[in-house]
């Protein structure tokens, strides 16, 4: 395996630093979560990258890293949506072919930013029903038309680009960092970060994130080799992976101080609680800062950083964010009941349920 230098993440910057586009977020002081935790929260804003997610970083290192016979064969990339969006975004800009490989059931609006960032340089095609097939696909075209892959996660350049944020978080947090709670999808994001900060920050506890229905680097790390994970929810699509790549696996084992599980109705509730402070976020860019009630005593007095990796989420999907934290919260129930037809019985059955403060919001008659 090759190793990461911060010589490496340091040169990755300094492209960045040095190209057209502007790659450095805020890092902003998060004042409500700071007085709910009792410490000094700030939130990296990798959602207010161009195209509203980090993967900006690692798709530009990938293709300033290809020589121009690798670039005049064609690229080929691998995505649930998020990667895909950056890879369309720079094949456009640097004018160089590219073909996208997506699970089928990629979100359509994704599949539409995609082509939009793309324009005539980019082909999509949708196979399987999972990254994991949509990948054995892309492995299998590649052998036939011998074209380039820029991975989105088994790619050491990518996983160099994420670490840019590091450097980023370092030289804007006022002070010494504590914590720093990133998500943790295929494990790019997470392994970047942490190489940067156990060279640089030491003492910086690095925690990775997962929801509760795509933990595939947690299940890992309990079995002390990679696994494939049986069933995946797909809830937080930007960080739902079956099987993390043995890379990520290794850096994430050796440098994370912890790895987190959290409900993906808690993500609903986060989700909610950042778009009334103004930050509209999608699932995998809500879990490093739905895990804090988990850590809310270790990080008190304490100064953190929350990664916020992106915010390309349909706003269509609010309601079921609203009713998903609602279920989560306990604040709402479903009863499927069948009653006898009698006169009262409809009063009966809510003067027993509902409390003084309870209200139904649907009532469904159905009629087999």
């Amino acid at each position: 395996m090759q190793s990461i230098t911060i010589p490496m993440i340091t040169q990755a910057h300094r492209l960045q630093k040095d190209s057209t586009l502007n790659f450095r977020t805020k890092l902003q002081r998060s004042l409500k979560l700071s007085e709910k935790y009792h410490c000094n929260i700030h939130l990296k804003r990798e959602d207010q990258q161009q195209i509203r997610v980090f993967k900006m970083r690692g798709a530009f290192n990938s293709f300033m890293s290809l020589s121009q016979e690798q670039r005049t064969k064609g690229l080929v990339t691998v995505s649930d949506g998020n990667f895909a969006e950056a890879f369309a975004f720079f094949c456009n800009h640097l004018k160089i072919k590219g073909t996208v490989f997506l699970p089928e059931v990629c979100f359509q609006w994704k599949i539409e930013i995609i082509q939009k960032y793309g324009k005539d340089y980019v082909e999509i095609r949708s196979v399987g029903e999972s990254f994991d097939e949509a990948e054995a696909a892309a492995q299998e075209y590649i052998k036939q038309h011998d074209r380039i892959m820029i991975h989105p996660c088994d790619n050491v350049k990518a996983i160099i680009g994420n670490a840019t944020i590091g450097i980023e978080i370092i030289e804007d947090f006022p002070g010494e960092v504590d914590y720093v709670f990133v998500p943790v999808g295929a494990g790019a994001l997470a392994a970047g970060i942490a190489t940067y900060f156990k060279a640089m920050s030491p003492n910086t506890k690095i925690i990775g994130v997962q929801p509760d229905g795509a933990a595939s680097m947690k299940a890992s790390f309990d079995a002390k080799k990679i696994v494939t994970i049986e069933s995946m929810s797909r809830f937080c699509d930007g960080s739902a992976v079956k099987t993390v790549p043995q890379i990520t696996y290794d850096i994430c084992q050796r440098n994370l101080d912890g790895l987190a599980v959290v409900p993906e109705g808690k993500v609903s509730s986060t989700i909610l609680e950042l778009y009334n402070q103004g930050i509209a976020v999608e699932p995998a860019g809500a879990l490093a800062v739905s895990v804090l009630d988990q850590y809310a005593q270790e990080i008190k007095d304490k100064n953190v950083v929350c990664l916020i990796s992106g915010g390309t989420v349909d706003l269509s999907r609010f309601d079921e964010f609203k009713e998903h934290s609602l279920l989560y919260e306990g604040l709402k129930y479903f009863f499927l009941i069948q009653i006898p037809f009698r006169p009262g019985i409809l009063k009966s059955f809510v003067s027993l349920c509902l409390g003084p403060d309870d209200e139904i919001s649907h009532i469904h008659n159905y009629n087999k």
